[in-house]
């Protein structure tokens, strides 16, 4: 609290004194409606309401974490920062989601897919060594068979593949192509998980009542 200085330390008096002797299923103002609030903040700013004054927060904190996406930082990042900037305002403005229904499995085929990703990738860097080394026998080519022409699986299991034996410049390609496809299911991973469980953490700053109060009477003082 030091850093609100005396206004942060009697609000946080204040808070300990409204919560004696009550039990958690109860309000901590019982006696203070919206209205009164509202009528109360309008006649320190005209226009100024409690929707006003979180928006004013949102819009702040919004405004200090999108400093964090630099120009030079690719499209996947950019949304992947962008979103966690977002989080941050749904966490001040105490917006709650639930777990999505099928979360854990569309996680599980994510998670899947990054892995066999990952193993395609091993193989490419492998298939340049030997490409490299002339060893044409360590490479293994894509089979095109009639049988499982059409089983997907199968297609995206040898997506790396070549027909024929490539060239060094043509491994490169796929090795480059295969690291991007690598870093977006990545960063799409993390994204997802943020947006599921970060705001459920407890501690989080923004989430904290005692905060947003200080920040109310230091707005008032100021006004």
């Amino acid at each position: 609290l030091a850093v609100y200085g005396t206004v942060g330390e009697q609000v946080f008096n204040n808070l300990k004194s409204f919560c004696a002797k009550k039990e958690p299923h109860q309000d901590i103002f019982h006696e203070l409606s919206v209205t009164e609030l509202n009528k109360h903040l309008s006649s320190l700013m005209p226009g100024l309401s409690a929707k006003v004054f979180r928006t004013f927060n949102a819009s702040v904190t919004l405004e200090k974490e999108l400093p964090r996406v630099l120009p030079g930082d690719d499209v996947a990042v950019k949304i992947v920062s962008y979103n966690d900037a977002n989080r941050k305002v749904a966490i001040l403005c105490n917006h709650q989601r639930s777990v999505p229904k099928g979360f854990g499995s569309t996680v599980d085929k994510m998670n899947a897919t990054l892995s066999q990703l990952n193993d395609q990738l091993n193989e490419l860097q492998a298939m340049r060594v030997a490409v490299k080394k002339n060893k044409p026998k360590a490479i293994q080519l894509r089979q095109d068979d009639a049988d499982d022409a059409d089983d997907a699986d199968t297609k995206k299991a040898q997506l790396h593949r070549f027909t024929k034996v490539p060239t060094v410049e043509q491994v490169d390609k796929k090795i480059d192509s295969w690291t991007k496809k690598v870093k977006a299911l990545d960063l799409r991973l993390k994204d997802k998980f943020d947006c599921s469980f970060r705001w459920l953490d407890p501690h989080d700053k923004f989430r904290d009542p005692t905060v947003l109060l200080i920040q109310t009477c230091q707005l008032n003082r100021n006004n």
